[in-house]
């Protein structure tokens, strides 16, 4: 597995080196058009495999090491861990082949570790909850991910056509009882298509889809043998007919989703005016115990909707824009009720919604700034944001919810300076997240056992206020017309009103070309 992703990544990285003879650009006069906060500005609607025709008028790749640490206390989801220590690679590459054809990929290996996991012995948690295997002993999780992706687009006259497929695979296990495997293969494919109107806007239509599967077993190896673990349903709930010693499950799932993209038409690479896209996904997952005929004991239906509007503006050296975002998702939980077994096979009767969890978040984001020009080798961007998100998961069985909002707002504050042959980089964000609402039901919930107090712990720390800085910097160092090494560390604090303080610091080096 490792030696064939590493020819693949090998690969990733020596085309564009190929067919970088016919770009006029210099390297540093792409690293300027990629600091423009107006190139990336825009998330969502890049997604479109088309319109990223768009992205760029020139080749980049970039290619980088990096390390990751972070610690989190009890600011943190138990399900997910309070810290972590990766270490990854990674190929990022957007080519330019002529005017009418465009190739993008990206590769990557990452192998970490996460610390203090509990209730939770599977992973991609978000993907899966609130039906997880969990106990309450858990532990560190180690993981090796792989990916790869890979897009073309092709543009002939007023139309652009682009396809894009992508894979994941990931091993996480625990060498310590209980010791849980888990593997998950995850393949994503999308097309598009776009049409230029009247030379201004371009128009475009993306269909996607998505197979998901996640194996895993649970072993125990220590003489004082086995304990119990649990088919978790939500909200301290567990499938209490399943309980004990069913530790091999699989995940299967299918998605499907389509987005609208609007983007103004490229002026010299920057992609000033209105743009929007409209992004809509299903996904279902089901869930089976693989030791009883791989019964299907929980589905899960999700439905994601979020739509992006952004506007940006250049005019000589300065750059305006305002961003909003606002996303919406409802997640129903099924559960499947089986009558009395023949050997290993369950006969399903009747199922049940009994999960609901609804989510919405509105983000907005402004900025205004100064680039770097020919006679000025400093340059500046002020980026103030503010958000709103809110959740309410219920378990409709014995009435518990729990209803969280909270509202932020923060300031971005960067710099660019061109000194001889860097080009040197600086942020500093703060900001505060307020909490607006936090109220529950959980009724029959015991806060002295370890389920109960996970839950209300875990309730805490998304209700919290808490206060947030982060600084930037980087460095990129010209070695040539043609090629850039570059140094950056990230450092992000966030202290919690009552939770404490959370740390996470990450380090990068590569080289850009």
């Amino acid at each position: 597995m490792r030696q064939r992703f590493l020819i693949i990544l090998t690969a990733i990285v020596l085309l564009p080196i190929r067919v970088a003879a016919a770009d006029t650009l210099t390297v540093e006069q792409k690293l300027l058009s990629e600091y423009s906060r107006t190139a990336v500005f825009r998330n969502q609607v890049w997604q479109n495999a088309a319109i990223r025709f768009e992205q760029r008028p020139f080749s980049l790749t970039s290619v980088n090491v990096k390390g990751l640490y972070e610690q989190r206390g009890d600011a943190a989801l138990a399900q997910e861990g309070n810290g972590r220590k990766d270490f990854s690679a990674e190929v990022n590459s957007f080519v330019v082949l002529n005017p009418r054809n465009r190739l993008f990929g990206q590769a990557s290996y990452r192998n970490g570790r996460r610390e203090d996991v509990v209730w939770n012995e599977n992973s991609d948690y978000s993907l899966l909850y609130p039906y997880v295997v969990g106990d309450s002993i858990g532990g560190f999780m180690k993981e090796e991910e792989y990916k790869f992706s890979g897009g073309y687009a092709y543009r002939f006259g007023e139309w652009t056509a682009g396809a894009e497929l992508g894979y994941r695979a990931v091993i996480a296990y625990r060498d310590k009882d209980p010791r849980p495997r888990n593997i998950i293969s995850d393949l994503q494919a999308s097309l598009a298509l776009a049409r230029n109107l009247s030379g201004k806007y371009n128009l475009g239509l993306a269909v996607q889809a998505r197979k998901y599967n996640q194996k895993s077993e649970i072993t125990f190896l220590a003489d004082k043998g086995s304990t119990s673990v649990y088919q978790m349903l939500g909200l301290g709930m567990d499938y209490v007919r399943f309980a004990g010693t069913q530790t091999s499950t699989r995940y299967t799932g299918e998605g499907i989703g389509g987005s609208i993209d609007l983007l103004p038409v490229s002026n010299d690479g920057e992609n000033n005016g209105f743009s929007a896209s409209l992004r809509a996904d299903y996904f279902h997952l089901t869930k089976e115990l693989s030791s009883t005929n791989y019964t299907p004991i929980n589905e899960i239906k999700n439905v994601d909707v979020s739509l992006e509007t952004a506007w940006t503006r250049r005019n000589r050296e300065w750059e305006y824009g305002v961003y909003l975002l606002a996303a919406l998702q409802q997640r129903t939980g099924v559960e499947n009720i089986f009558g009395e077994p023949s050997g290993t096979i369950y006969p399903q009767i009747s199922s049940v919604d009994q999960f609901k969890n609804t989510t919405q978040k509105a983000g907005l984001k402004g900025m205004i700034g100064q680039t770097l020009t020919a006679s000025r080798h400093w340059g500046w961007t002020l980026l103030p944001t503010a958000g709103y998100w809110q959740t309410k998961p219920e378990y409709k069985g014995n009435g518990r919810y729990v209803e969280i909002a909270s509202a932020s707002g923060g300031l971005e504050a960067q710099s660019l300076w061109k000194v001889s042959k860097m080009l040197l980089s600086a942020s500093i964000a703060g900001g505060y997240t307020s909490n607006v609402k936090s109220e529950y039901s959980l009724t029959g919930l015991s806060s002295k056992e370890s389920v109960g107090s996970t839950l209300l712990s875990n309730i805490d720390y998304l209700s919290d206020d808490h206060a947030s800085v982060a600084i930037k910097l980087r460095g990129d160092y010209i070695l040539s017309d043609r090629y850039a090494v570059f140094l950056s560390a990230n450092w992000l604090h966030q202290e919690y009103k009552k939770c404490g303080g959370a740390d996470r610091i990450e380090v990068s080096l590569g080289v850009t070309f």
